[in-house]
C-alpha cells in the first residue's frame, strides 16, 4: 500500500441509527454512507487530519478543515429535548414506512476556518458547490433571514416554513429548530482575523442514489484584501470524496 492510500481515512457515516442510540425509533434497516477522501496528486497543500479524519487545505497559515457528518453524529450534537422531543434540524426522527429506514435529510459538512498569518480571510458558504459524479450540482442552505440567496442558495427559513405546521407545539418545535440552525450553520460575511478561527455547518440536499463521488468546490476563498476592502488574493479549493451508499440490516451495524 503506498503512502497516498495509507493517508486516506475512511469516514463511516451512519445515516440511521437503531434502538437505544440518540433516542430514535428502532428500525430493522439502516442507511449508511462511506466517504473516503481522495487527495490530489502529490498532496500539495491538502492532507487528512489523523485526529478527527477531517480533510485539510492549508496555504501559508490559512486553513480550511472539512468533515462529512453522519446523522448519528448530528443526533449526538442535538440530543432530545428534556421533554423527549426530537429537535435536531438536520435529520429525521423516524423511519420512512415505505423504505423501512431513516433516510438522510441533508448532506452536512463540519467546516472550520483557521487564520494563523493573514490580516483577515473570508470563507463564503454561498460560493461553495457540491458536485456529484452524476453532474448534479447542489447549492448550500442559507441560515439567514433572507427569503432567497442571490447566488442561488436554498433557504432554511423557506424549508422549515413549509413544514411549520399549524398547532402550537409544531410551531414551537419549528422555532427551536430554526434557532439551532442559526447558531450552528456557517454564516456569510464573517471574516476570520489573524489568530482566530470560525466553525460552522455547511448544508446541502441529500445525495441521490448511486452517487459514487462528490466534489465540494469552495470558490473564491479570500486570503487578502486591498486598501478599499475588496478581495485582492483568492483561491479555489476542492475537496473530493469517493462515496458508497447502502442499506444494511441492523445486525451489520456493530451494535450502534
Amino acid at each position: 500500500m503506498d503512502n497516498r492510500n495509507m493517508r486516506m481515512i475512511t469516514i463511516l457515516a451512519v445515516l440511521a441509527v437503531g434502538a437505544g442510540c440518540a433516542g430514535l425509533i428502532p428500525t430493522q434497516k439502516q442507511y449508511r454512507v462511506l466517504a473516503e477522501p481522495v487527495l490530489p496528486e502529490g498532496w500539495g497543500n491538502m492532507y487528512v487530519d489523523l485526529e478527527d479524519s477531517s480533510v485539510v487545505f492549508s496555504k501559508e497559515g490559512a486553513i480550511i478543515k472539512v468533515r462529512l457528518l453522519s446523522d448519528a453524529e448530528l443526533n449526538e450534537r442535538f440530543p432530545l429535548a428534556m421533554d423527549g422531543r426530537f429537535v435536531n434540524p438536520y435529520s429525521y426522527a423516524e423511519a420512512d414506512p415505505a423504505l423501512g429506514y431513516v433516510p438522510p435529510r441533508f448532506t452536512v459538512f463540519d467546516v472550520t476556518v483557521v487564520n494563523e498569518t493573514y490580516a483577515k480571510i473570508l470563507f463564503d458558504p454561498a460560493k461553495a458547490v457540491l458536485i456529484t459524479d452524476k453532474r448534479e450540482e447542489f447549492r448550500y442552505y442559507d441560515g439567514g433571514r433572507e427569503a432567497a440567496d442571490l447566488l442561488g442558495g436554498n433557504s432554511f427559513n423557506r424549508y422549515y416554513g413549509l413544514e411549520s405546521g399549524r398547532s402550537g407545539n409544531e410551531l414551537k418545535l419549528n422555532m427551536e429548530r430554526r434557532g439551532l440552525i442559526n447558531k450552528t450553520v456557517y454564516h456569510r460575511h464573517r471574516f476570520v482575523f489573524k489568530g482566530d478561527q470560525r466553525t460552522g455547518l455547511l448544508v446541502f440536499d441529500p445525495l441521490t442514489a448511486n452517487t459514487r463521488q462528490i466534489r465540494l468546490l469552495v470558490k473564491e476563498f479570500v486570503l487578502a484584501f486591498d486598501a478599499n476592502g475588496n478581495p485582492e488574493e483568492m483561491v479555489d479549493v476542492e475537496f473530493v470524496f469517493d462515496i458508497e451508499q447502502r442499506v444494511v440490516e441492523s445486525a451489520e451495524s456493530g451494535g450502534v
